[in-house]
């Protein structure tokens, strides 16, 4: 013990007795809390949490999804949003998939059908001229909303439908709120407000409302019942104060009649998470981190590129205050390094103590395009699309490779056109049915006993996507249609084209050609003849097998 200690227990007793207990019940308990950590992790279920020697910085959140995102999911937004300003990385692929699986926008096509007979289906009964009539007047009146459905003029709606699905992308989330206009003009009221998902937050006054959550109060069964939505974006002012945030409380569903409310907020975010999230984040948080380190190799690579350029030389001499003298200019102020120049017929003799190299930092390296394709594989797969797409690196692929490339980016696209369609297209269609009925623009006998019915429709992405061999594709596409896999209208369709206006213009078109046909005398259309029926010889007798297949025997 030192001289101190033996001081301090001679004339305080007491105080050192209790001082030495408390020492040993810490180290006591200490020592018992790293036990029972030592035996937990003895026995963990899994190893790859263990807290071993290689794991021992493993760390893990226990928080549900809606906690973590709120921690940093507006940085992690706003970051992304500079990276799709600056890094061709970001920006390209969003432009890729929204042009991939919305293209000129997921196209409405009604699908009133008659009532078939024998079923009953409800009452009043649709008969054809009835679903033929709605068919017409829906499609014809939904062409003339979709120029008007933006609130501001600016967009239709299928444009709309590309500055939403960039949104989610990016951003990970979306915001369309349906309005009621009076402008005049109009063909109905109704139309749609795309909103920045950063206008969606909880009032200050309202953080302690255990029934909002991040800008949205939910009912007692949790469906969400009210949207607070800023009346201006918070980046838009310069001193954005607290105490001045004025906020829309926007109910989720239109105040109208009966069960079937029509909804009027549309908050699109990424559901195939985890259970009980209500929030998005964005689809590259996963893979910038390879995106960052690419970045700082890159930028790497690039300086000794330069140089490499800039043929940097190391002069080896026993006298350099003699070579900087003899041989070498300052390149500025007094400390500054002084440099050697080249010039073209310009020759430096050195003495015999001296020896020069030129640094050469041999880069980029030959394993730069490896590299880097190794790196943008973790961005390509946090937005489930293959590393070619991702990167437009299509060299070395023959046509069985890029097909198969192409199928699994479409794999990935299907699922996003469903999640648009079901929670945009289709709750969006079911306003513009209801008030062009209201408004008296389509007959629709019994709409509000047959509203399902009346409001049936097939949503088809105008992607012209599906292209690698021209002639293989248009034989397969042959094939489905003959085998009625596939319809024309749903072909013309993924083009962009309506399926009535088609088939008016190409009947104009063979009318007008089979008329300068006849009177030039000339054929201008290659014409199929019909394949000639087998008829059997007098000798020969057709004869029928168990399975129905007909055949022809000669008779001896």
């Amino acid at each position: 013990m030192s001289w101190f200690y033996k001081q301090y227990t001679k004339f305080f007793p007491e105080r050192a007795l209790k001082s030495f207990i408390a020492s040993r019940r810490i180290a006591r308990l200490t020592e018992l809390q790293e036990n029972r950590d030592n035996f937990i992790d003895g026995f963990r279920s899994f190893e790859s949490v263990a807290k071993g020697r290689g794991r021992f910085d493993l760390t893990s959140d226990s928080r549900n999804m809606d906690a973590s995102i709120a921690d940093s999911g507006e940085s992690l937004r706003n970051h992304v949003r500079q990276l799709e300003q600056n890094n061709g990385h970001v920006s390209g692929p969003i432009r890729r998939i929204v042009n991939n699986y919305i293209g000129q926008g997921i196209r409405f096509q009604s699908a009133v059908m008659a009532d078939a007979s024998g079923k009953k289906a409800g009452f009043p009964k649709i008969n054809e001229s009835m679903a033929d009539l709605a068919v017409y007047f829906f499609e014809k009146h939904f062409a003339a909303w979709n120029k008007q459905a933006d609130v501001r003029l600016l967009q239709s709606f299928y444009e709309q439908q590309k500055t939403i699905g960039g949104a989610l992308e990016r951003d990970g989330e979306s915001l369309v709120i349906g309005r009621i206009s009076n402008r005049r003009g109009r063909i109905i009221p109704y139309c749609l407000e795309v909103l920045e998902i950063d206008r969606l937050q909880t009032p200050p006054g309202e953080i302690t409302n255990p029934k909002i959550r991040r800008g949205i109060e939910y009912d007692d069964e949790g469906v969400p019942k009210t949207y607070f939505i800023l009346k201006a974006h918070p980046g838009e002012r310069i001193t954005f104060a607290v105490d001045n945030w004025e906020f829309d409380a926007v109910p989720a569903y239109f105040d109208t009649p009966g069960e079937g409310k029509l909804q009027k907020v549309f908050h699109l975010f990424n559901p195939f998470r985890r259970p009980e999230q209500t929030r998005g984040f964005s689809e590259f948080a996963p893979g910038l981190k390879d995106l960052h380190d690419l970045d700082r190799y890159m930028e790497a690579e690039k300086l000794a590129a330069l140089e490499d350029a800039c043929m940097t030389g190391i002069v080896k001499t026993t006298d350099p205050t003699g070579f900087a003298n003899n041989y070498t200019e300052a390149s500025g102020g007094e400390g500054y390094e002084r440099i050697h120049e080249f010039a073209p017929n310009k020759v430096h003799y050195l003495r015999a103590n001296e020896d020069f190299n030129v640094h050469g930092p041999t880069r980029p390296n030959t394993a730069f395009a490896e590299v880097i394709n190794q790196w943008l594989r973790g961005p390509a797969n946090a937005l489930d699309i293959p590393p070619e797409v991702f990167t437009q690196n299509w060299q070395g692929l023959n046509y069985s490779n890029a097909r198969t490339i192409l199928l699994n980016f479409y794999m990935s696209l299907n699922a996003r056109i469903a999640y648009l369609r079901d929670h945009l297209c289709i709750p969006v269609w079911e306003n513009v049915g209801t008030w062009l009925v209201i408004k008296g623009l389509v007959p629709a006998l019994g709409f509000d006993r047959r509203r399902d019915d009346y409001l049936s429709s097939t949503w088809i992405p105008a992607v012209y996507r599906k292209w690698v061999d021209p002639t293989k594709e248009a034989q397969g596409k042959q094939i489905d249609m003959e085998n009625l896999i596939e319809n024309l209208g749903d072909v013309l369709a993924e083009r962009g084209i309506d399926f009535d206006t088609h088939i008016e213009k190409r009947a104009r078109e063979v009318k007008k050609i089979q008329e300068v046909e006849k009177k030039h005398g000339v054929k201008l259309t290659k014409t199929v003849e019909k394949p000639a029926e087998v008829t059997p010889n007098k000798d020969e007798v057709e004869v029928e097998d168990e399975n129905g297949k007909r055949s022809f025997l000669s008779v001896v």
